[in-house]
């Protein structure tokens, strides 16, 4: 086996075969082998195959032609016995068949035993037999009986010597079977012999397949393997250089596929090492401009660094400025400066290159270009390039470099990849030397405008004194006139002399009235001065208004579409770009939480914050801090410890939220100088007389926060108080930050009536420490609130009390213009949809934001139409009858607030569900008025996609579930019965454990809820449901018998959706409020509860015989109102003031609703409210507020002053129809 073995390997190496052509031939020899194999195997088995064959035709042929003998000999007799008796020629046929065919069978019998001499002897033997006894029995019967000779007949067969003929033959007959047997038997053994000897040969041939196979497949193998081990001998070498590749090749000696492959591989190494250097190469100029915030530096740094990458001996940046490029920045010049200094735009190569935007490489350089200087000489250069810097197009620079060598396509392909990312942080250092200086020029004109205004203070001051001097000398004068009147008489004589006093008397008294008439001006100045003083305060609170929307929405953009690339879903993006899109993504909500920053300490200024004071329990600040703060600990490797004194009151009366955010601001400030050590947040209660105990009433909670970070110098104390001020405000400082957020603490920390101290020392840590008053005396509002509430009294594009009538009742759109349906302002799939789609509407203004909802909702299998204008949506809603509708609430010509009204108003359209997506902070406000979620922008990718994923199983599941808790037994299933249909699940429960059970086992819809439980109340039910993350947008109906007092309802009112009283009409409403918070389809349900549901909507029917007072001052608004009531069949009755309507309810006790204006003479809206509410038998009657304003406090401002609900001018007739529906029943 061995020298085959060798010689097979000599055969394989001296023919030089390839990989492929060792396996085929491998597998040849093993096939010759096999065939030959084969072919005597198969000779051996036909011959096998024949001797089975002969037996099994040989000796069954043999067995089955003597019973025929014996048979036919059997017939004859038969046909002969039957004849003798009969006499029937019929029974000759059988011996006549016999005597014929029994010659036939001997005869092939015969000559089948022809090879076996004994048994053709036994043969003839019998045949002698047969002829005896036709001779002897069977023709003489025949012939005796032919010849009626039947004595004859009856003496043959008393004698009968044809018997012993035929038992004799049978005899002979039956030693002949046994003989033919036994020679069969003798064949089989032999042919098992045969076929043992057979299976002995196959298994020889197998074992020598075997062993040839093997032989073949070994040395195969060894050639292939031993030479490709040698080739991962040497990868594994290369793999262990550590990234030193250069003298790492491969070599192999063979000429097969394995040489080919250690070829590619030393490729492979070359064109790593070439990708290699290039990414290092780009990280390197990156980081050499990382940290640069002016353009000049950036570019210096940039020409150094790309000129050593690329070996080139000289370089120039040209920075474009308009239409020309200037040289900012170069590289090894000499003292002979060649080449201008300013290029126009297509002047000479570098301004051809900026023109064209693409690169240009110069080889045949003339003599008189620049030489590139040695301490040795001066060369010529062989190569310059020149190329172009864009920033998303826009030209930013050229730069010029020239080589004593040729640029390689690596090093061209570096420069191409470079000035991309030079782009980007040119722009980026633009845009930050633009925001410098605008912040320089806005503080600059802050403090000239705080000039001025002392300054026209002080004038104001002297103005004022002069204007007491001139009325002194006015009485003076006047007395004067006097004393001259009552002397005219004596002094007549003297009347030349009066004359000339009298000229010098007008004289004097017109220098007075000048001096007036200047008074008057200057008065008319200062006037003119603060009215602008008040409308830059204005415009100032206006534009961070609209930058807050402005940049909130292509932020909102811009944060999901760099989190889509941030999945890479589709794969194509490499790290670094992905790695680009996580940057783009963190600096968008860096951007995002300074623009709240900046909104935040505007409101502080403008004293727009609001306070809401409540019980905080000081462990729960403690758990939240420490989720918020450990991660980033351990992250930092830093301890965090948080220490509570023993002592402490259980909790403090103050606002949560300030709180909370004003000690992350001061814990995130910790963390970020502080690099190690600790930091620790320490809570006492003190007593001493602090700076500002006139706050408290009590005594002072102090929160210490402690860092063993770098300090801050004394000296800087009241520096990093100030807006956009710290510590190290230096270009070159380590840390980041706006400088905003001590600013806003210290700010939001007077609010709530508590103040910021510190302590420091630099290099060793700080204190900063948070005291908040246990019982709080807020200060009165400043004079800037005083003049922030005056200016949000009155609001462009938001009408009066005084506005004209046209203004107080708002007009319908014509919702079937066709321009409203057909024209588009962007591609969507209204001209796809087929019957069967699933249609979502998309209403939202912003165009790129509507893009990427259309795509995200394409993905999920939905048909996306959009409206970019609120009239557009209503109108496609109603065209459309779309599956789900997602809206935005801040639209041009309709708001959100009408759309999403006016569809729960509409039979047909009231069950669509409607995802509210929208910047405005209102997400109770939408669920109460039936949408199904609420997601507030700037929302990120997967909050969308969870939207979506919301409305896709809302819209997919045809049962919707109801949770009813209810403890009256009866009446529960009588709301199972009023409410149940095969297209609602109903749960019905006793209880508030059982319903927190079931609200932790099973996914509801909607819950109805009586406030009267056995176990707890419904508020504690409540407070439990809303505490519960998953459950805090379940829609809530109450449905109770309780008479709620004031406080109670506006309780209920932060909970739930609806309340109902239960009374006459009540069921009707229920089942009304049910269908709308499980959008029910309307044709979908039982006729007779569609007919309950007409007749609630019915208005006519609905109002006929209500009483409604209505104070109102402007009469133009009480004949537009009273017109519309009336036309519902209400009786409406009026009153011009609050004094008059507190005297028409004293003398008319019988009105079931007040409709309120706020802004009234003598006593105006507030006031109204409050005196009604202090009678007793008025304060159950709904009053609804009318206000002419539309800020977010006046709803709350209206409530506690006593209004049930409140609807804006001008009126929407639908809104309120509605309202008054809701609370004539409630």
């Amino acid at each position: 086996m061995d020298a085959g073995e060798r010689e097979v390997k000599n055969v394989l190496h001296n023919m030089r075969l390839t990989i492929g052509s060792k396996i085929v031939l491998g597998y040849l020899i093993i096939v010759i082998f096999l065939g030959a194999s084969i072919f005597v195997l198969s000779d051996r088995i036909s011959s096998l195959e024949k001797e089975i064959d002969f037996i099994v035709e040989h000796d069954i042929e043999v067995h089955n032609l003597t019973n025929q003998i014996e048979k036919h000999v059997l017939d004859m007799e038969t046909g002969q016995r039957g004849f003798a008796l009969t006499g029937d020629d019929r029974y000759l046929i059988p011996y006549t068949d016999g005597q014929a065919n029994w010659q036939k069978d001997f005869s092939n019998l015969h000559e089948l035993i022809a090879d076996n001499p004994d048994q053709q002897n036994r043969l003839e033997e019998i045949k002698a037999n047969i002829e005896e006894w036709i001779d002897t029995a069977g023709e003489s019967v025949v012939a005796m009986k032919k010849a009626n000779d039947n004595e004859g007949v009856l003496q043959f067969f008393m004698e009968d010597p044809g018997k012993k003929i035929v038992d004799q033959m049978r005899s002979q007959l039956a030693d002949f079977r046994s003989t033919e047997k036994s020679l069969t038997q003798k064949r089989v053994d032999e042919l098992d012999q045969k076929n043992a000897d057979f299976k002995n040969v196959l298994y020889i041939v197998l074992a020598l397949v075997i062993v040839l196979s093997i032989t073949v497949g070994v040395v195969i193998s060894k050639s292939i393997v031993n030479t490709i081990r040698e080739v991962v001998h040497a990868i594994s070498d290369i793999a262990s250089s550590e990234g030193n590749l250069r003298s790492k090749r491969i070599v192999v000696r063979t000429k097969d596929e394995v040489r080919d492959l250690g070829e590619a591989t030393n490729r492979l190494l070359e064109n790593h090492e070439r990708q290699s250097w290039l990414q290092t190469s780009i990280g390197d100029v990156a980081i050499s401009y990382q940290g640069i915030s002016h353009i000049n530096p950036l570019a210096e740094a940039f020409i150094t660094k790309m000129a050593h990458l690329v070996s080139a001996s000289y370089g120039v940046f040209y920075l474009r400025k308009g239409d020309k490029l200037h040289k900012t920045a170069s590289f090894a010049a000499s003292g002979t400066d060649i080449g201008a200094s300013i290029f126009n735009m297509g002047e000479g190569m570098v301004g051809q290159c900026a023109v064209e935007k693409r690169t240009i490489v110069m080889e045949a350089i003339p003599d008189d270009h620049v030489k590139i200087t040695t301490g040795l000489g001066q060369s010529a250069p062989r190569s310059i390039l020149i190329f172009p810097v864009e920033y998303e197009g826009e030209l930013e620079g050229v730069i010029e470099l020239a080589s004593l060598e040729a640029f390689t396509p690596i090093q061209l392909k570096l420069v191409d990849q470079a000035r991309s990312t030079l782009g980007i942080a040119m722009n980026n250092v633009l845009a930050q030397m633009e925001v410098k200086r605008l912040l320089e020029e806005s503080q600059a004109m802050s403090e000239e405008l705080q000039v001025q205004t002392e300054e026209l203070k002080a004038q104001s001051d002297e103005l004022l004194s002069q204007q007491d001097e001139m009325k002194a000398s006015n009485e003076a004068l006047k007395q004067s006139e006097e004393r001259l009147q009552l002397q005219q008489e004596e002094l007549e004589k003297n009347n030349m002399e009066l004359s000339n006093r009298t000229e010098q008397v007008e004289a004097h008294m017109r220098k007075i009235e000048e001096i007036k008439d200047e008074i008057e001006k200057q008065n008319f100045m200062l006037e003119k001065q603060a009215s602008d003083l008040q409308s830059a305060s204005k415009y100032k609170s206006e534009f961070l208004a609209n930058m807050s929307h402005e940049l909130r929405t292509p932020l909102n953009s811009l944060l999901i579409l760099s989190e889509i690339l941030m999945g890479n879903k589709e794969g194509n993006l490499n790290e670094k770009q992905v790695d680009f899109a996580r940057t783009i993504h963190s600096s968008g909500n860096d951007l995002l939480h300074l623009i709240d920053d900046i909104l935040d300490l505007s409101k502080v200024e403008a004293g727009q914050m609001k306070v809401e004071l409540e019980p905080v329990i000081l462990e729960e600040i403690k758990e939240t801090l420490q989720r918020s703060f450990e991660p980033l600990a351990a992250k930092k490797g830093i301890e965090f410890h948080i220490e509570m004194e023993q002592g402490l009151p259980h909790s403090l009366h103050t606002d949560v939220q300030r709180v909370q955010q004003i000690l992350k601001n001061l814990l995130s400030n910790a963390f970020k100088f502080t690099n190690q050590g600790s930091v620790t947040l320490q809570v006492i209660r003190t007593n001493h007389q602090q700076p500002f105990s006139e706050m408290s009433q009590g005594g002072w909670t102090a929160f210490s926060v402690t860092d063993t970070g770098i300090g801050i110098s004394m000296d800087k104390k009241d520096v990093i108080f100030q807006a956009f001020q710290q510590a190290d405000g230096s270009t070159s400082r380590k840390y980041g930050g706006t400088g905003l957020g001590l600013t806003i603490s210290r700010e939001l920390a007077g609010l709530i009536g508590g103040y910021i101290d510190f302590k420091s020392q630099e290099g060793t840590g700080s204190t900063f420490t948070l005291y908040v008053p246990e019982t709080p005396v807020l200060p009165e509002a400043s004079g800037i609130q005083e003049a922030a509430a005056a200016h949000e009294a009155v609001i462009p594009g938001v009408s009066s009390s005084s506005s004209s009538s046209e203004e107080v009742l708002a007009t319908d759109i014509e919702l079937s213009d066709p321009d409203l349906l057909t024209v588009s302002e962007m591609e969507d799939d209204r001209e796809h949809i087929k019957p069967g789609d699933r249609i979502l509407l998309i209403i939202e203004d912003d165009i790129h934001f509507a893009k990427i909802l259309l795509d995200i909702v394409r993905a999920h299998k939905f048909k996306g139409i959009v409206a970019l204008k609120g009239d557009r949506g209503l109108a496609l809603a109603h065209a459309y009858k779309p599956d789900a509708i997602m809206l935005d609430i801040q639209l041009p010509v309709i708001d959100g607030w009408t759309i999403l009204e006016r569809l729960k108003q509409q039979p047909d359209l009231r069950h669509i569900p409607v995802h509210v997506i929208s910047v405005v902070d209102e997400p109770q406000q939408g669920l109460s008025m039936g949408a199904m979620a609420y997601l507030k922008k700037p929302a990120n990718k997967n909050q969308i996609e969870g939207a979506l994923a919301h409305i896709e199983t809302f819209v997919d599941r045809d049962l919707k579930r109801l949770l009813i808790v209810e403890d009256d037994v009866i009446l529960r299933s009588s709301m199972v019965e009023l409410i149940g249909h095969d297209d609602v699940i109903i749960t019905a429960v006793s209880t508030g454990a059982e319903a927190l059970r079931e609200l932790g086992r099973e996914h509801f819809d909607c819950m109805v809820l009586d406030l009267g439980l056995a176990d707890i109340t419904g508020f504690e039910l409540l407070d439990r449901i809303r505490q519960t993350k998953h459950l805090q947008q379940l829609p809530i109906i109450i449905y109770t018998g309780k008479e709620l007092d004031m406080k109670e309802e506006i309780e209920l009112k932060k909970y739930a959706e609806s309340i109902i009283i239960k009374n006459v009409k009540s069921q009707e409403r229920l089942f009304d409020e049910t269908a709308l918070f499980l959008h029910r389809v309307e044709a979908n349900l039982p006729e007779d509860r569609r007919n309950l549901l007409r007749k609630l909507y019915n208005n006519e029917d609905a109002f006929e015989g209500k009483r409604i007072l209505l104070v109102e001052d402007d009469i133009r608004n009480i004949f537009s109102l009273v017109s519309v009531l009336e036309s519902y069949k209400l009786n409406v009755v009026f009153t011009e003031n609050g004094r008059e309507a507190l005297e028409m309810l004293q003398k008319d006790h019988n009105f079931d609703l007040v409709l309120m204006d706020i802004m009234m003479p003598e006593m105006d809206g507030y006031e109204t409210m409050k005196a009604i509410r202090e009678i007793p038998q008025f304060d159950k009657l709904p009053i609804i507020a009318l206000t002419a304003k539309a800020m977010k406090e006046d709803r709350q401002r209206c409530i506690d002053a006593g209004a049930s609900d409140y609807i804006t001018k001008p009126i929407d007739v639908e809104k309120l129809l509605s309202l008054l529906k809701v609370w004539l029943y409630t």
